[in-house]
């Protein structure tokens, strides 16, 4: 087991290098600890005894173990400003831990089963079968999400929301022909490299992203950081054939749970016969969107809604109703 967590803070440090640039430091030790947590120092992380007895089969012990060693460029590298940047760290940890694990596992399965997870805990927090709690709050009160009634939430919100957040931002900047990730990791070096040694702010992250995405995207830091909204879709569609041959597909999504004017661009899977299939991607905002699809001379077979769980949501397929 100690070979196996080494070469996981190795392999971690090298993948984070590659990703992100150089660390804030030349020399690292990682060190057991006889408590259940890890913590992470300027050039030092603490791991905990537990990590040591056996790795898990579900990509949660690699997370932990890369968790701490990303702060070396999360939180060290890059400090957050103040308590509301913290998601900067911790978030952008959580996710690195996630991103590591999904490259070193090459298991995509069990990198959706985490997200998938920690879904299922944000949307049922405080939800119980005669009531429910307090909403959690948005990532942007930091600590303050944790209180004496809420005491989960800074990890809950912080780390495994703030992680929802980048999967995210990697998928909207993911080109949905070829899966392309060149700009989101560009851009996540960009932000590191121009903020190493410094403080910085979300509002720092959002230039950045902006910069790469190339168009405003208050929109999106204010649904995902300074608000709590969760959307769910009811998603449904029809075919019909044309006079020349060809299919219509007409797409209706439902958006609920959310403000009146939340928007997200969710991406639409269309497959077709003969393991043939097609991207495409459109703006849901408000209550009702109506989609008609290009005309194709093949008959979609399927159309799967988030594929990549790209958006924190939940999809219920319905079938068809009115014209």
């Amino acid at each position: 087991m100690e070979t196996q967590v080494g070469a996981d803070v190795a392999n971690s440090m090298a993948f984070f290098r590659k990703i992100y640039g150089e660390p804030f430091v030349d020399h690292f030790y990682a060190t057991e600890i006889p408590y259940m947590h890890g913590e992470a120092f300027p050039g030092l992380i603490h791991l905990s005894w537990a990590t040591f007895i056996q790795t898990g089969d579900y990509g949660y012990s690699e997370i932990f173990r890369a968790h701490e060693v990303a702060h070396q460029w999360w939180g060290i590298g890059v400090d957050f400003r103040t308590y509301h940047d913290q998601w900067l760290s911790e978030g952008f940890a959580e996710f690195s831990g996630l991103y590591y694990m999904q490259n070193v596992l090459k298991d995509n399965k069990k990198y959706f089963n985490v997200l998938e997870n920690w879904k299922k805990e944000i949307f049922q927090n405080r939800k119980y079968i005669l009531g429910s709690g307090q909403e959690a709050g948005p990532i942007w009160l930091g600590y303050r999400t944790s209180s004496s009634s809420t005491r989960g939430d800074y990890n809950l919100i912080i780390y495994k929301k703030g992680a929802w957040v980048l999967h995210m931002l990697r998928n909207l900047m993911m080109n949905p022909k070829t899966l392309e990730e060149k700009y989101f990791n560009s851009m996540l070096r960009d932000f590191y490299t121009s903020f190493r040694g410094k403080r910085a702010s979300t509002e720092d992250f959002q230039e950045i992203v902006e910069k790469y995405v190339g168009v405003d995207m208050n929109w999106f830091f204010q649904q995902w950081i300074y608000g709590t909204d969760l959307p769910e879709y009811y998603f449904s569609y029809k075919t019909t054939k044309t006079a020349n041959g060809k299919y219509h597909v007409k797409c209706k999504v439902e958006q609920k749970g959310v403000s009146e004017n939340f928007q997200m661009y969710m991406p639409f899977r269309i497959d077709f016969k003969g393991d043939r299939f097609a991207r495409l991607r459109y703006l849901i905002k408000g209550p009702v969107t109506v989609i008609d699809l290009p005309l194709t001379s093949l008959k979609p077979k399927k159309i799967t809604l988030n594929e990549f769980e790209s958006v924190l949501c939940n999809v219920k397929y319905e079938k068809w109703k009115g014209k």
